[in-house]
């Protein structure tokens, strides 16, 4: 198992335990963390510091209840790694639910996590 994917299922096993700050420690202080999405999603920023990361998940657990998060296959490639995976969801303002597919793209750097893509059907969340 190379590094990057030891440093994206460190990062994945404190999401799913909730543990939010401890992911951030992986989390290079100069990023590129952005979900590829329309701007109209409360948490669709593009994030260039560890800082603005905190404040992404704060705004998507104020968004989103997610009910259902799998992580489903890993592509190792080196410094980058591919992540495809499954969530449900809650939408807390209008109570609406959804799922979708997703994929991640992860680089990894000196063992820090220095640029992160998310991609999944936002037309499912409307």
């Amino acid at each position: 198992m190379s590094e990057a994917l030891t440093v994206v299922k460190e990062a994945y096993a404190a999401f799913e335990k909730g543990d939010i700050n401890g992911l951030l420690q992986i989390v290079s202080e100069d990023v590129d963390w952005r979900v590829v999405a329309s701007t109209s999603l409360p948490y669709s920023n593009h994030c260039q510091k560890r800082a603005e990361v905190k404040h992404y998940f704060e705004d998507l657990l104020a968004a989103e209840e997610i009910t259902k998060f799998e992580v489903r296959e890993f592509i190792d490639a080196g410094s980058h790694v591919v992540v495809i995976g499954f969530v449900a969801a809650t939408i807390k303002s209008t109570g609406k639910s959804f799922e979708s597919e997703w994929a991640h793209i992860f680089t990894i750097r000196d063992g820090m996590i220095t640029r992160w893509q998310e991609f999944f059907d936002t037309a499912a969340r409307l």
